[in-house]
């Protein structure tokens, strides 16, 4: 069978489409993309080895700009070609945002089945938008469900790609120790100044019990390079294709509250303190971390509450706010497996 993907805008609804086209093919089924063009997912799709169509297709911005005037021109013209794309295929997978809506709608026009990953705890426009005409929707967070249809659901949780080199990853090639406690620090591709400030603040009082793999994002790699470039015990580095690897090697993460990036913190077993971007969409980075909180996984410091102060006592108490005891319950991530089990029943 032919598979057609709606994924885009951001690596948290590229990545799970990813695993699931993977698994798919894996299998014997044909599956292709659609998005935009020189877009993030048109490189990250053409890595991972599948085909690419393109079309052009606009988010619909929440504050009163010039750009929304365009919204609907792009969204019915996006929709006509999508609908021709797929008169071959028997299948349409989405994983919400605005890449994924007319993708969806297509299919619902075509009559095909359209399924939906939504990643996020509070569900965004689209998937809200869409829940009612589609075949199936997989959540990853059980509050999900006071927004969406319930016998539409299933939750799975998040697929995620699994690193392709399963080698141990070695700490001693970026010059630190194996065997010391280490701090994750990420404020994701681009980076956090917010919190790479707090850090940069206390990183000498850390470096008395831990050592530092930083992500600084490309925009303040330089100046903190700079700053500490003869310090030891901290690896900064702007992007890594190794940072999965990195991150089942620590004992903790300092990081934003991203979907995919929960989702690969709870398959590494790692406890977190969780700082929501507050411009992410319909602040659902709040929420995401807001449920691993009451989880007892992570912590939550909301950026206007983050100082070097209250991110130092965070750390410093992560003994006595982590439940472990609900860490090692966190089960395994199967979703990618589960979800394309369910797909394929309904054929």
């Amino acid at each position: 069978m032919k598979f057609a993907f709606g994924a885009g805008g951001t690596g948290g609804h590229i990545i799970p489409a990813i695993a699931m086209a993977t698994e798919l093919k894996r299998r014997g089924h044909e599956c292709v993309f659609i998005g935009n063009a020189n877009s993030m997912e048109e490189r990250l799709t053409a890595n991972a080895g599948f085909g690419f169509h393109t079309m052009k297709v606009q988010k619909l911005y929440r504050k009163l700009t010039p750009a929304n005037l365009l919204f609907p021109y792009y969204l019915s013209s996006s929709i006509l070609k999508c609908r021709k794309l797929l008169q071959d295929c028997d299948g349409v997978i989405t994983t919400g945002g605005f890449v994924a809506g007319p993708v969806a709608l297509a299919a619902i026009s075509r009559k095909i089945p359209c399924f939906l990953h939504e990643s996020n705890s509070y569900p965004g426009l689209t998937t809200r938008h869409l829940a009612s005409r589609l075949t199936r929707i997989y959540i990853s967070f059980e509050d999900s469900r006071k927004y969406l249809p319930l016998n539409k659901l299933r939750n799975f949780g998040i697929p995620i790609v699994e690193p392709r080199d399963k080698q141990e990853f070695s700490f001693e090639q970026l010059s630190l120790q194996n065997n010391k406690p280490t701090i994750l620090i990420t404020g994701g591709s681009q980076g956090s100044v917010a919190i790479n400030d707090a850090v940069a603040s206390i990183a000498k009082v850390l470096l008395q019990n831990w050592q530092i793999i930083w992500q600084t994002g490309a925009y303040s790699y330089h100046r903190y390079q700079e700053m500490f470039k003869d310090v030891q015990g901290i690896y900064l580095f702007d992007f890594s294709p190794n940072l999965a690897q990195m991150m089942r090697k620590v004992q903790l993460a300092i990081t934003r509250a991203g979907a995919l990036t929960i989702a690969e913190l709870e398959a590494a077993r790692i406890p977190a303190i969780l700082i929501p971007l507050p411009t992410a969409a319909e602040n659902h980075q709040y929420y995401n971390a807001l449920a691993q909180k009451n989880k007892g996984v992570a912590e939550l410091i909301a950026q206007k509450d983050l100082s070097p102060q209250t991110l130092l006592t965070a750390i410093s108490t992560v003994d006595h706010w982590l439940n472990k005891r609900a860490m090692q319950a966190l089960p395994e991530n199967n979703a990618t497996h589960n979800i394309i089990n369910d797909i394929l029943s309904f054929y």
